[in-house]
């Protein structure tokens, strides 16, 4: 009696100092429980499960977890988990620390789909965009600007001015022509004629009788009702004939002798003629002036306004001509 006292009690002690993993490795055993099927009923490896049995907690992850694992395998033997966990506590004093918490600051990078990435590359395409804009007008407007003159000097092709004396000269060759009420015919003395002075009247009429002056008023009068209406009519059309015809002014025409590129605009933007021009092409601008104008290969384009030769040389960089052209200031 005494001897089966006495191995109870040693049993009680091997198993009050023995760790919590041989105590459950021992209901296990008892419970014909093989350490396979204990493995894949707890999701651990066997031999993770045969480290916790022998009490190896070098091998296994942490006090976290492996206290985890003690409680698992007592619920799955049916035996309470505190004396578990109180016994590995006991034999572990690690497992009683707190772990350290760390705090890392994490840097947050800026990636290309940041609001300030988008707005900065949008600014900068922005700006390159205008900056395009601003050059290209430049270059179109600075060949216009030819030293020794403004644009509209330049542009405009000036005429040689009739003196007074000549457009008095031209009216003076032409008799006046005058029809009255009555249906006669009256040719007078063209203008800018002087009348006689009343001196020279008194002076032919000493030498040459009283008569003379009066038959010299006759013979315009005689000459103007026998004036046959043929010779009226061609009066008519020689003083008519100086005028330039209506079509004929404000009229641009493009002659090439060799291929040339062209773009050209009116001021109202509906007339526009862009592309190549083979030699030998003719082209007439029927646009609203004034006109734009890119000329490839000028040296090969003949400009005419209103009949007349316009030269492109002023307007000439590299071969390439670029000025706003208006017919009308021409023809003035």
């Amino acid at each position: 009696m005494n001897t089966t006292v006495a191995e109870n009690d040693a049993e009680r002690e091997s198993s009050a100092t023995s760790g919590p993993g041989r105590r459950l490795r021992t209901l296990r055993e008892s419970s014909d429980l093989d350490i396979a099927r204990v493995s894949v009923l707890l999701h651990l490896s066997e031999e993770m499960l045969t480290a916790l049995e022998a009490d190896d907690y070098a091998k296994l992850p942490g006090p976290v977890f492996i206290q985890g694992y003690l409680r698992n395998y007592a619920r799955l033997l049916g035996v309470p988990v505190e004396p578990v966990l109180k016994a590995y506590r006991a034999a572990s004093p690690e497992s009683s620390r707190v772990p350290e918490l760390r705090i890392t600051q994490v840097s947050h990078e800026v990636g290309s789909g940041h609001a300030l990435v988008r707005l900065a590359t949008w600014g900068i395409v922005i700006g390159l965009i205008l900056l395009s804009v601003v050059w290209w007008r430049g270059y179109l407007q600075w060949p216009m600007q030819v030293p020794g003159g403004t644009q509209s000097d330049t542009a405009t092709l000036a005429e040689p001015a009739k003196s007074e004396g000549e457009e008095s000269d031209s009216v003076q060759g032409f008799p006046v022509v005058e029809v009255n009420e009555e249906g006669e015919v009256t040719l007078g003395l063209p203008q800018g004629v002087p009348e006689p002075s009343p001196e020279e009247v008194t002076q032919a009429s000493n030498g040459e009788g009283g008569t003379a002056p009066v038959a010299q008023e006759s013979k315009p009068a005689a000459a103007a009702n026998t004036l046959p209406d043929t010779q009226l009519e061609s009066v008519e059309m020689a003083a008519g004939s100086g005028e330039p015809s209506a079509q004929d002014v404000g009229q641009v025409v493009l002659e090439f002798s060799g291929a040339s590129w062209t773009k050209i605009e009116d001021a109202s933007g509906s007339f526009k003629l862009e592309g190549s021009n083979n030699a030998g092409t003719r082209q007439v601008l029927k646009g609203v002036p004034p006109y734009r104008m890119v000329l490839g290969n000028a040296s090969a384009v003949k400009i005419l306004v209103n009949g007349r030769e316009f030269d492109v040389t002023p307007y000439s960089r590299g071969n390439v001509a670029r000025l706003t052209l208006d017919p009308e200031k021409q023809s003035q």
